[in-house]
């Protein structure tokens, strides 16, 4: 296939960045960041590199050719020869040939439909995000920001693993301000690095410089994506730097947090650290079953208790992933126009939730012998219905290692422990949970524990 000299050359940004994000952690990275294409020869289809090197060795030119034929392909449709020769020269620019700018057409309301969101979707919103201790400082802030764009917290950095309402905070974000702030820009990072691309291939940044800086508050998801990719980050320094300055409310969430991120400038790690850096963690039990029971609620539908215990300890990390589990409930429920019971729960979700083996028994008679032997109480007042000082810490403790070093569920474990209802056996383990952080002699008895009972048996 044949290109003129202005659409290839023209589009080179896009071909340069796509090729450094292919190359990294390569010996020729550095070569790729200095290489300046020269000129196009129209009648071979041969584009001619030159790079800022004394000489040029076979395997750096072969890897050269390598990232750039295929970065090439994605660009332009198809792979031209590449002629690279080394030269001491200064850094040469490339000026894009203003008659290729619409190769791709890309309109302003294109753009603005891409950067503007204005559909929030259904129950993204504050009151529908369930609080709990693992997501409690990240929603304050999120509040506080939603609140006093601007001057809270600039920028706020939430991070944490997938599925965990990250991007439910972002979406209630934006919400809140919407009404306030017409240009709320709200973006997967992932669109605005194919948009970047697109752009430098079109010859239409200056359009997307505009429409980001143009913003009252700019909400970027999942800007780990950034990573590696070394222009896209250059665009998005100047238009932090320039958003930051006037005032405007920048928002980022990510996996992980910015130093963490592989490949990231410093100059942007540190400026992602200006503001306010706030984790969401897992939820802990008590949350799970809220979510659920909102998330069924939100559908108008009744889940017995059992089913919201057996979905809180069996998806334990992921948010997302337990209003999946209402939804199929649900809809099985209806499908066969049966009740929600236990066993419907297990069969609409058993492709989501592993089946556990049995635990075995003795595992949890070894915890209690151990406890007993301990404390100096007999097994039969620990498992009774009796409430004295003595015996009440030592079940607590008995409790919270059986939820540790068992499969054991809740409702379980109370049947074991004298046949007591779940939420006592999660007070029980809540109150040791609370203790362990305070008292470094109980932290150290329950790490004696938990080795003596680990050990194996000679």
């Amino acid at each position: 296939m044949s290109a003129s000299d202005g659409d290839v050359l023209g589009q080179w940004p896009a071909i340069e960045e796509l090729a450094l994000t292919r190359s990294r952690g390569l010996p020729v990275h550095e070569l790729l960041r200095n290489a300046r294409p020269t000129g196009y020869d129209t009648e071979l289809d041969t584009l001619k590199l030159t790079v800022r090197a004394e000489k040029l060795n076979k395997s750096d030119a072969e890897s050269l050719r390598n990232c750039v034929a295929k970065a090439c392909y994605q660009v332009l449709g198809f792979q031209p020869r590449l002629e690279i020769s080394a030269g001491g020269g200064a850094r040469l620019d490339v000026k894009v040939n203003s008659s290729v700018r619409n190769l791709t057409s890309t309109s302003a309301s294109a753009d603005q439909d891409f950067l503007t969101s204005k559909k929030i979707p259904a129950g993204a919103d504050f009151g529908h995000f369930v609080v709990g201790p693992s997501n409690q400082l990240a929603c304050a802030a999120a509040q506080a920001v939603a609140e006093n764009p601007g001057k809270a917290y600039n920028p706020l950095f939430i991070h944490g693993g997938v599925g965990l309402g990250k991007t439910h905070l972002l979406n209630a974000i934006a919400s809140k301000l919407l009404p306030r702030m017409p240009k709320i820009r709200m973006i997967s990072c992932e669109e605005f690095v194919n948009r970047f691309v697109a752009a430098l291939k079109n010859g239409s940044v200056e359009t997307l410089r505009h429409e980001l800086r143009d913003s009252d508050a700019l909400l970027i998801d999942d800007i780990h994506f950034l990573a590696g990719k070394e222009q896209t980050q250059e665009e998005f320094f100047h238009t932090f730097n320039h958003l930051y300055q006037l005032g405007k409310q920048i928002v980022l969430t990510s996996d992980s947090l910015p130093r963490d991120i592989p490949n990231l400038e410093d100059r942007l790690i540190s400026r992602f650290h200006w503001g306010l850096a706030v984790k969401v963690e897992p939820p802990c039990t008590e949350t799970r079953m809220a979510i659920v029971r909102k998330k069924a609620e939100l559908r108008g539908i009744e889940v017995p208790d059992e089913v919201v215990h057996f979905l809180a300890d069996n998806i334990v990390t992921n948010v997302r992933e337990l209003e999946g589990a209402v939804v199929q409930i649900a809809a099985l429920s209806s499908m066969s126009n049966k009740p929600i019971t236990l066993q419907l729960a297990h069969d609409a979700l058993r492709h989501l939730v592993k089946s556990k083996p049995a635990p075995a028994r003795i595992a949890t008679d070894d915890i209690i012998d151990v406890v007993c032997e301990h404390y100096n109480v007999r097994m039969n007042d620990l498992l009774s219905q009796r409430r004295t000082k003595n015996l009440a810490f030592p079940r607590h403790v008995a409790m919270f290692l059986t939820k540790e070093l068992t499969q054991l569920t809740l409702t379980e474990i109370g049947s074991f422990f004298g046949g007591r209802d779940h939420s006592t056996v999660l007070h029980a383990i809540n109150k040791i949970k609370g203790l362990r952080l305070k008292d470094a002699d109980l932290r150290n008895e329950l790490e004696r524990f938990e080795l003596q009972l680990r050990r194996p048996v000679s």
